[in-house]
């Protein structure tokens, strides 16, 4: 038998596809699958209070988007930030470290593996959405092609591929970044991310001044004109320019996760350590509650819309590390992200963010009219939404997703006569 012939077998084996989603590989980073379940776990809920507005009678839907309890929810839209500063992390460590062992970095290859690990799953989704009745079913092909972001929300198709739209388009920034970056020192390096961080705040400030945001433009729920909705959806919600700075920062820790000394400075940081923790959390918190700054003057306005994205991906960031480092308060955080039960929404979390809307609009259709006067809808639609998303990501992930996976050229390894790389 061939290697190419095994390699297919073994892309399209079911029993060890299946298996892929419940046991974790050797040498993972338990903690950030731990986060990444919860980002599309935050999402998934958010869509299935969201989408539900269709559907349900306009009461149910008022009583639904104004109660207080389902804030936490409403700010659902922050887990595609937490999944940015992962994919940050992540691609550019893969690179950082292919250019520690190689001396370079093989575009073409990176692209290849991208494309064979994103394009799959989308295909299969881009064709159910073709299926719909949506109106603007036509343009599927600008979320297949990643430019879904670069056009107005109302007429786009699979509207909440923006994000992935975001990724694709750092991912052919990242590798010249890092090609750029490679030569300099790693504190440098990281002064040099911090910079271009400091630019795309200083584009968004321009952004929020020349477009009039104010603070209320930041809701994604409670905003009652539907006009003033999608134009700040447009300019100030959806555009790569104002949602990179998660990815940077993610760009960043990969930076410092390999600086000589840096976790164990964290890890043995004590006191100081956990208080930066806090504040942290503290920042993440405010960040995603735009009413903070309702009633402040202009300036601390239009400071807090450029900048609360990307403070909330560097607050992210941070506690990243310091899962990652031996610090109590890390591994106190480290235990419950690196459950068992968590790591297979990790593994399903491309599929289920692809497929959730679909399903969750038909989940609704279906289930709506069982919804009574005076009751929870969330409680009767949510359970539903979450159980048919999963299921159809599994199926998604098990005969499409992982196969893709598998099949992607090796990456490439540093040559045995080659001297080793920098440190990164």
């Amino acid at each position: 038998m061939s290697v190419a012939h095994s390699r297919l077998r073994a892309a399209f084996s079911l029993r060890r596809n299946v298996a892929r989603i419940f046991v974790p590989p050797a040498g993972h980073l338990g903690p950030l699958d731990g986060l990444r379940a919860l980002a599309v776990l935050w999402v998934v809920l958010f869509h299935a209070g969201w989408y539900a507005r269709f559907t349900l009678p306009p009461e149910s839907w008022a009583r639904l988007a104004f109660s207080s309890w389902m804030l936490p929810v409403w700010r659902g839209d922050f887990g595609v930030d937490l999944f940015f500063v992962l994919s940050g992390f992540l691609i550019a460590g893969m690179l950082l470290d292919e250019q520690s062992k190689t001396g370079e970095i093989a575009l073409g290859l990176f692209y290849v593996r991208r494309l064979l690990r994103l394009w799959p799953a989308l295909i299969v989704v881009a064709g159910l959405e073709l299926l719909t009745e949506d109106p603007n079913r036509g343009m599927v092909w600008a979320s297949v092609l990643y430019l879904n972001d670069l056009f107005p929300v109302g007429v786009v198709a699979l509207g909440w591929t923006w994000s992935l739209a975001i990724e694709e388009q750092f991912y052919l920034v990242c590798p010249w970044l890092l090609r750029g970056l490679g030569p300099m020192k790693p504190a440098d390096r990281l002064a040099a991310v911090a910079a271009l961080m400091g630019l795309l705040v200083f584009v968004a400030a321009g952004v929020v001044i020349a477009n009039e945001i104010r603070p209320w433009d930041a809701e994604i729920v409670g905003q009652l004109d539907m006009a003033r909705w999608g134009f700040a959806f447009d300019v100030f919600y959806d555009k790569p320019w104002m949602r990179a700075g998660a990815l940077l920062a993610g760009v960043g820790a990969a930076v410092v996760y390999r600086m000589p000394g840096a976790l164990d400075a964290l890890g043995s940081g004590g006191p100081r350590t956990g208080l930066a923790v806090a504040v942290a959390l503290g920042l993440m918190g405010l960040a995603t509650h735009w009413p903070v700054v309702s009633s402040v003057p202009r300036p601390l306005e239009i400071l807090y819309l450029a900048s609360f994205r990307s403070v909330f991906g560097v607050s992210a960031a941070f506690v990243v590390l310091v899962t990652l480092s031996t610090h109590p308060l890390g591994r106190l955080l480290a235990r419950p992200l690196s459950s068992r039960w968590l790591f297979p929404f990790s593994q399903l979390a491309y599929s289920a963010y692809l497929v959730n809307p679909l399903v969750t609009m038909t989940v609704d259709r279906a289930l709506s009219s069982h919804v009574q006067h005076g009751e929870e809808p969330m409680l009767v639609l949510a359970p539903v939404d979450f159980a048919a998303t999963f299921l159809a990501a599994a199926l998604i992930h098990v005969f499409v997703e992982r196969p893709g996976m598998e099949l992607r050229p090796r990456a490439r390894e540093r040559p045995a006569s080659a001297a080793p790389g920098p440190v990164q």
